[in-house]
């Protein structure tokens, strides 16, 4: 009969009695427990022990030198507060696997948690007001996860040598420097979010890091990498408010080496993703909306810049002094600057769409021997630009509704030696740019652009531009002969002379249907400059051209237009329906005769100079519409020049009166 009870007996006992190495210890500041602080307890404990702690608050500063679990006691809800009031550390973990959960720390000097061993647990944590939440030194394989840590001066710190640690799910909110890692490698950030913070996830000589899949909110600073090499970081999102006073940025790679930015989503600062004295970096399949300069580039070498998304920023890509880097099938869209190179060579650009951009696709400014291959250009303003730049190559880039596909300008002969062939098209017509040609012909053809770089003797007849313009760079003894250059740019030579331009219809251009600069002996005969935006023919520190028997008619601004350019000849041309027919500014020399002025605003005007308006008396001067004169040419009725005391002393009565 008693042999039931005495078995109940026996097991009543082995379940209240202590099992060996797993003892239980209950504090409260209260009192109603054996142990008021924490400390206490700990002394109390041994190695495996928990630690129940009551809901309260502890003002002490606790050493955790045994294997021990500190957490809340089941069933209690009320927070468990250590106060700081001016302590400086809350908890020093210096024995191995400890865990630590749902404490509230808040008002340290120092660390809330300072962790000096491995192995450790820290979830579900409170932190508040400490500097920083928790660091860890010298120390492995802890596991930081599902705290929140508010107001501090930093959120969780890995330093010195602190490696396989993983930081996890931890909400992290006004804190100066969310994460920070220095001097530690092989540590993992994953799936955090952080908010209102200066400064994200910082690494600071620390190699072989994951930062995985963090929400960042910052005002300064997204994520830092520096000094760093074999740093993976994938799938962020990193949001940064933008400023006029200072600079933010995205994720800042600074002296980094071997690392991979994949599939990470910024959006917002002054840019978005910055790279500075770097190389071997992959940068691929990133989202960057809203930055003022989505990437910026600078001393670099050997980036991999693959398949990458941007959109909404002012500048898209930048590099400077930058060499060897791979910018390749990239999407950019709604920029100002599309690609910008600057002082940088060999670096190869292909098959990126850039597209809805407002100023210029691809600026290429004193960079050499760098390569641009396939990409597609569309929905912009400027395709590619040249400037001081050479030994680079252009080509099979395919320019779609693009209003002035390229433009190449140098101060020297050797910037203007670049491979650009027929395969560069514009709206399905070929880019044909030649460089130190002598001799060829160019003749029955629709082509988007004609640059002639140093060229002699070349002849382009009867050959439509179609998209850009016609451009004679430093060229000469040339014969530029019945070409339809309209609705486009229309024609510009720069310091080219002794050209002929002849028969050519230059009509509703965008700007000037020619414009001269620095060129001279040129002549322009029999050529139709109407109807475009600016003026019909302009010189600009010219001299000695002659400019005879072309049709001027109905430009926006002015019929020819000198400025600077002396000793130039203007004799039987129709300038016609213009608002200002002819306008001679801050020159002399000019020889201005045998002209039908009709029908304009204002005939002519002559400023700052000394020009000859007539050829004589027998010869004679001008027709002008509008002004009475007797005889071809008349005597006595001379005709006033708008602005100058010279006048045309013998006019024609009659238009054409000295054919």
């Amino acid at each position: 009969m008693l042999r039931i009870p005495m078995i109940i007996f026996m097991a009543l006992l082995i379940w209240l009695s202590p099992i060996e190495g797993a003892r239980t210890y209950i504090v409260d500041d209260s009192g109603f427990a054996n142990y008021n602080t924490i400390q206490e307890a700990v002394v109390a404990a041994s190695n495996g022990d928990t630690i129940y702690i009551k809901p309260g608050e502890y003002n002490e500063e606790v050493v955790l030198n045994r294997s021990l679990k500190l957490m809340p006691l089941t069933g209690e809800s009320g927070p468990i507060i250590l106060k700081g009031d001016g302590l400086e550390t809350g908890i020093t973990i210096t024995a191995e696997g400890c865990s630590l959960e749902g404490l509230t720390m808040q008002d340290f000097a120092g660390p809330a948690i300072y962790v000096q061993s491995s192995r450790n647990i820290i979830r579900k944590n409170v932190f508040k007001n400490a500097n920083p939440a928790i660091l860890v030194r010298g120390s492995n394989g802890n596991f930081i996860a599902v705290n929140k840590m508010m107001d501090s001066q930093g959120g969780v710190a890995l330093w010195e040598n602190s490696s396989d640690n993983l930081v996890q799910e931890n909400e992290i909110v006004g804190c100066n420097v969310s994460i920070v890692v220095r001097e530690a490698a092989k540590n993992k950030i994953l799936s955090n979010k952080i908010s209102d913070a200066f400064w994200g996830i910082w690494l600071e000589n620390a190699g072989a890091n994951q930062i995985d899949s963090n929400d960042i909110g910052s005002k300064r600073y997204g994520i830092w990498i520096l000094n760093s090499s074999a740093v993976n970081a994938a799938e962020n999102k990193v949001s940064i408010e933008n400023s006029a006073s200072v600079t933010t940025n995205g994720i800042n790679l600074a002296n980094a080496s071997e690392t991979v930015l994949q599939s990470n989503e910024i959006n917002g600062g002054s840019i978005g993703l910055a790279i500075s004295r770097s190389k071997n970096n992959r940068l691929m399949d990133n989202a960057i909306v809203g930055s003022s300069n989505a990437v910026f580039m600078r001393d670099t070498i050997s980036q991999e810049f693959d398949n990458n998304r941007i959109n909404g920023v002012e500048y898209g890509l930048r590099m400077e002094n930058s060499s060897g880097n791979s910018v390749k099938q990239n999407t950019i869209d709604s920029s100002t600057i599309g690609i910008e190179l600057a002082t940088s060579r060999q670096n190869d650009v292909a098959e990126n769409q850039l597209s809805n951009i407002t100023d210029t696709a691809v600026q290429i400014v004193s960079s050499n021997e760098n390569t641009f291959s396939g990409n597609q250009i569309s929905d912009s303003f400027r395709g590619v630009i040249l400037l001081e730049s050479s030994a680079n190559r252009l080509q099979a880039n395919h320019f779609l509704n693009v209003e002035w596909g390229l433009y190449a300008e140098a101060e020297t002969k050797e910037g203007f030696n670049n491979s650009i062939d027929e395969s560069n098209v514009v709206d399905s017509a070929p880019i044909v740019y030649l460089f130190g040609q002598f001799g060829g012909q160019i003749q029955d053809r629709d082509i988007a652009h004609l640059t002639l770089a140093y060229c002699e003797n070349v002849t382009v007849k009867n050959t439509a531009i179609t998209s850009d313009a016609m451009f004679l760079f430093d060229s000469k003894n040339n014969r530029i002969l019945e070409n339809n250059i309209s609705a486009c740019f229309g024609m510009r030579l720069v310091q080219s002379n002794e050209n002929e331009i002849s028969g050519n219809s230059l009509l509703g251009n965008r700007f000037n249907g020619m414009f001269l600069y620095g060129s001279d002996l040129n002549q322009i005969i029999g050529n139709n400059a109407s109807h475009n935006s600016q003026n019909g023919i302009s010189l600009l520190s010219c001299s000695q051209n002659i400019i005879r028997d072309n049709v001027i008619d109905e430009n926006a601004a002015t019929g020819v237009w000198l400025n600077l350019s002396n000793d130039n000849q203007i004799f039987q041309n129709n300038i016609r329906n213009n608002p200002l027919g002819l306008q001679v500014m801050l020159s002399t020399g000019n020889r201005i005769f045998h002209n039908n002025f009709l029908d304009n605003q204002e005939h002519s005007q002559d400023l700052g100079g000394n020009n000859i308006w007539d050829d004589g008396n027998v010869t004679g001067g001008n027709y002008w519409s509008g002004h009475v004169a007797k005889g071809n040419p008349s005597q006595g009725w001379p005709r006033m020049i708008k602005g100058a005391s010279t006048m045309d002393q013998y006019p024609f009565q009659d238009e054409g009166g000295w054919l």
